[in-house]
């Protein structure tokens, strides 16, 4: 089994930032979910409610990040123009982050036609999840990493009764794998440099239901239906892939081998 694709996001919900290789650390792969667009007060937006996020493009570089809509507009942000820090939310969890330059939030109130604030996680998060054991996280909802399988796709587009692509269901590590669903039984893997630890199976929301192309949730709440028939926990939430916590830090790289240790 290998790794056929590595994904950042490096704003909360916005389009994927696909590269060949990804250093590990900690709160995941580098640059990912280190922005997070947030109501005035805080709160997290995803794309669960807003579609914008999905015409929305974000590519790091050495000193910050450049934003991309898809009418062509681009907003250039470095980390010195987030000024000042204040709470921030994400699943009930508040923690401290940095707010953009008003010029910055301007840009992004602008495309959602309402205020909205940039935030960045800062040199160093304030942000830990304790789902089984302390550590740190960047904007994710509860992990650091998904690692989603090719082969458990294309079990899920045999039951489905439309079409089903793996970018709705937004992973960081895709794998090739063997058979379907076996992800969800691994205990310890490696990849690369680095060991990764099972943290849960991931439960899926109306977000998979939205359309890459018109950018609609589909009106028969496909594949979330799908999922929610054949293939569910003990509590009847649909899953799809695997939550992982890195043991160390190191570099992944598409084509790597996947080595299961447990």
């Amino acid at each position: 089994m290998k790794v056929t694709q590595l994904n950042i996001y490096p704003i909360k919900s916005s389009k994927a930032y696909v590269v060949e290789q990804a250093f590990v650390h900690p709160q995941g792969l580098n640059f990912d979910r280190e922005f997070m667009i947030t109501e005035p007060d805080g709160t997290f937006i995803t794309a669960r409610k807003e579609k914008v996020l999905y015409q929305l493009s974000a590519f790091p570089f050495s000193t910050g990040i450049v934003m991309r809509a898809d009418n062509g507009e681009q907003c250039i942000v470095h980390y010195r123009d987030f000024v000042k820090s204040a709470d921030s939310e994400v699943w009930g969890t508040h923690f401290s982050s940095w707010i953009a330059h008003y010029s910055v939030n301007e840009w992004l109130s602008g495309l959602f036609g309402r205020e909205v604030q940039l935030r960045w996680l800062g040199e160093k998060s304030q942000r830990q999840v304790a789902n089984f054991e302390p550590h740190p996280m960047s904007f994710a909802d509860n992990n650091p990493i998904l690692l989603v399988s090719q082969q458990s796709l294309k079990q899920v587009q045999e039951w489905s009764p439309v079409p089903v692509t793996m970018e709705q269901f937004r992973g960081n590590i895709v794998i090739d794998g063997e058979l379907a669903f076996e992800e969800e039984q691994w205990k310890r893997i490696q990849i690369g440099d680095v060991i990764l630890r099972f943290a849960e199976c991931c439960t899926r929301c109306i977000l998979i239901t939205r359309n890459l192309d018109t950018l609609e949730l589909d009106p028969k709440a496909e594949p979330f239906r799908t999922l929610k028939q054949h293939h569910t926990n003990e509590k009847g939430k649909p899953l799809f892939g695997i939550h992982l916590l890195p043991e160390n830090s190191g570099v992944i790289r598409v084509g790597d081998t996947i080595t299961l240790l447990d």
